[in-house]
């Protein structure tokens, strides 16, 4: 059986429960997905902290050629910070955005 990484997750009840990295890879894919304006160039890198509590993210991405690059980002990452909440109950360690220049949608 292939153990697969997981963020333990506790609540203030007596129970914890685990979400599997993959969930929070395609949480963000998913943020990429439903914005038009941010393309991800590569495959989001969700790193696991060493006591499985929290998360490290790295994202590559482009960025509309006629958008305003500082509330793009600032955005992305509030929402990148909401969907990691919403599944592991606290924001990640560290977002790493790698910015890869701007896109065009005409060409």
């Amino acid at each position: 059986m292939i153990k697969k990484e997981t963020v333990k997750v506790n609540t203030r009840m007596n129970f914890s429960f685990l979400v599997e990295k993959e969930v929070i890879v395609d949480a963000v894919k998913l943020v990429f997905k439903n914005n038009e304006n941010i393309h991800l160039t590569n495959e989001p890198n969700v790193i696991v902290n060493k006591n499985n509590s929290n998360v490290n993210i790295e994202i590559k991405c482009k960025i509309r050629k006629d958008r305003n690059f500082s509330f793009e980002m600032k955005q992305l990452i509030f929402t990148i910070e909401q969907k990691v909440f919403s599944l592991i109950n606290t924001k990640p360690i560290n977002i790493n955005l790698i910015y890869e220049g701007v896109f065009d949608e005409n060409s």
